[in-house]
């Protein structure tokens, strides 16, 4: 297997769901139930908003832009730095000139929708039996420093594993986590963005509280105050904080030992996309200037070229080819070719998809044939298309950035494996590979980076396909103008009758919180909760870093403190008993890290074959009457 192949079904683990849902049909009545879908929010149709999504991310004292290219000062932003840490360079992190220019729409509203501020630093803390001069660098030396850290203290110690292409052995990372400090649990304390112009005199603001963002758990990507060891063999016996590294392939990706100490504020997921930042009628150099009340003494600077609307370049295209300018926003579209006889497709039969990329005003993002390479990515020439930058989700533990397209089906049979050696019960493929593919950074396989994947793609359908709907899901994220956002948009077709099939239901409920401005079009790969029980399509890995839906689904929610309903009530989500019956060590310790203490430990730390961490207890201990008492499990 090529190592391209290798490399992406690596890291396609590294795509996070955020909850289930069932049905197929879409439906507008907001105040339904069970298992019924919500009616969402469009932030560019909304009747008070309109506005565009601001991000603002930051790392190490620069800004950044998700493509991994560092932001230059200007001659607004006189004491930013004149070298900024290199994402692309492989560890440790080095520095450059950075090169990259954050554009604003000026005559143009905003609201903020991320801001987020990282600081970390690799192989400095390298203890691993003491974390104290990692804690300590955290609340000393960090830019957090100025923060209220009374109170604060160890938390979760986690070994996670995951498949990496590259090495001869499975790979663990192991995370010791910091929390429960007094500014972590303050209410009402702020972020005020400030419109400043070529003089730097403010123009504009406007001040959001940090409860109106979202989303903030490091299980999802966001915020963590850790210290982490990668590249690790297993745990030979409880206790053991030194197992030693994996052993890699010639020529493969760089395994050596590594630490990192991240100390990480992201929050993201507008809960009030109506209370907007108008940026006035300017152009040219220019700032935005974000000023946390926590830290009011330490505002963050992002150097900005204001852009007006009207002197956009001309680099999308209308449906007739001709050159138009670019708006904000993504819009995933498959094309199918038709059946070759009748109004489904057989099985063994070959189907073809065109993808088609476009902003929310219907411009096309990319040329008819081909998608932007990444060099053209990472140079900020590709209309805001974004790629994999493997050294980008290391350092700034963001992991929404890859785009792919997966095909599944039917869909009456998506369900989620226990155990990954399990052979799926539906027939699910991605693409030949990642539309831009994983690998094209790694440096494994030169050319790749200069290489543009076609837009037209043919896959073959088994010989023995069930009958039913099948989908097709579409996946890629965006970063222009100040805006960086994922769209995941399911696309479905029949194979083998014209009566169309549905989801098992099994889960659902997602919408008795995430409805309109909290939907799931807008959070995370931006897919309705009308279809997130596809999720299992992608996430369905021998991994429990960031891909298995099971557990990233309960982790995400039992650590939030704005879920709001009884943790141990599993009817809020799943709508059948069968769903619930199915414990492992690797599902429960998603939320009981230490149930059954050392007692099975080898066990915790095996993946593949009988018995291992995703064996199914209920068969042993668990099952029948034997299943958790203080869980409220569906009647039927």
């Amino acid at each position: 297997m090529n190592r391209s192949i290798l490399l992406k079904s690596a890291w396609c683990a590294l795509l996070v769901p955020l909850l289930s849902c069932n049905l197929l049909k879409v439906t507008d009545d907001e105040g339904s139930t069970t298992g019924r879908g919500a009616k969402r929010f469009d932030p560019y149709q909304g009747l008070n908003s309109g506005a565009i999504r601001l991000s603002l991310q930051y790392i190490n004292g620069c800004a950044f832009l998700p493509n991994g290219q560092m932001v230059a000062k200007n001659s607004v932003t006189g004491s930013y730095p004149d070298m900024c840490i290199t994402p692309l360079a492989q560890n440790p992190l080095t520095l450059s000139p950075p090169t990259g220019t954050l554009q604003i729409l000026s005559d143009t509203q905003y609201f903020l929708n991320q801001f987020s501020v990282s600081e970390t630093v690799v192989n400095q803390h390298n203890d691993p039996n003491d974390q104290t001069a990692a804690l300590g660098w955290i609340k000393n030396e960090s830019v957090f420093a100025g923060l209220d850290w009374t109170n604060v203290n160890q938390g979760p110690d986690e070994w996670s594993f995951y498949s990496l292409a590259g090495a001869v052995e499975d790979c663990w990372t192991r995370e010791v986590q910091f929390g429960n400090a007094n500014w972590q649990k303050v209410k009402d304390d702020t972020i005020t963005v400030e419109v400043l112009d070529e003089t730097g005199t403010p123009r504009a603001s406007q001040t959001y509280l940090r409860s109106e963002l979202l989303a903030s758990s490091p299980y999802a990507g966001h915020s963590r105050f850790s210290w982490r060891s990668e590249n690790l063999k297993p745990p030979r016996f409880p206790g053991d904080k030194d197992p030693g590294t994996v052993t890699g392939f010639a020529g493969g990706l760089d395994q050596s030992a590594i630490t990192r100490t991240i100390a990480r504020v992201d929050w993201v997921g507008s809960t009030n996309p109506f209370k907007v930042l108008r940026v006035p009628r300017l152009s040219g150099p220019g700032a935005l200037k974000a000023t946390w009340s926590q830290l009011p003494d330490k505002p963050f600077f992002f150097p900005v070229t204001y852009i007006i609307p009207d002197d956009r370049p001309s680099t999308c295209t209308d449906d007739a080819g001709n050159p138009v300018q670019c708006s904000p926003g993504l819009d995933s579209r498959l094309v199918f070719s038709p059946p070759k006889e009748g109004s489904f497709y057989k099985p063994g039969e070959d189907v073809s998809v065109y993808v088609d990329l476009r902003d929310s005003a219907g411009a096309h993002l990319h040329s008819r044939d081909l998608l932007p390479s990444a060099r053209e990515i990472i140079a900020g020439q590709s209309n805001g298309i974004q790629t994999f930058v493997p050294n980008v989700i290391a350092t700034v533990t963001e992991n929404d950035s890859i785009s792919n397209v997966a095909i599944a089906g039917p869909i009456q049979d998506l369900k989620v494996l226990g155990n990954p050696s399990d052979k799926p019960e539906f027939f699910a493929r991605p693409f030949p590979f990642a539309m831009l593919d994983d690998a094209t950074l790694t440096g494994l396989t030169p050319g790749l980076i200069d290489y543009k994947w076609p837009t037209r793609q043919t896959f073959t359908l088994p010989a023995n396909a069930k009958p039913g709907t099948y989908v097709a899901l579409v996946k890629f994220n965006r970063a222009s103008l100040g805006e960086r956002v994922a769209k995941l948009n399911p696309f479905f077709f029949q194979v083998g009758q014209d009566e169309p099939t549905t989801y098992p239901g099994n889960v659902g409920n997602c919408q008795l919180c995430h409805r309109g401005v909290l939907s799931l079009d807008n959070l995370r790969h931006g897919l309705s909760v009308d279809h997130i029980e596809s999720c299992k399509v992608c996430h369905h890995y021998d991994t429990d870093t960031v891909g298995r839906t099971q557990e990233m689904v309960h982790r995400i929610h039992m650590n939030s403190p704005s879920y709001p309903a009884n943790r141990a009530d599993c009817t809020v989500c799943h709508l059948t008993r069968k769903s619930t019956e199915r414990p492992s060590l690797s599902l429960c310790g998603s939320c009981h890290i230490s149930q059954h203490g050392d007692e099975f430990f080898q066990i915790a730390f095996k993946q593949r074959g009988t018995p291992s961490k995703f064996g199914n207890c209920a068969q042993t201990c668990h099952g029948g009457d034997q299943l958790p008492a203080r869980h409220i499990l569906p009647a039927k």
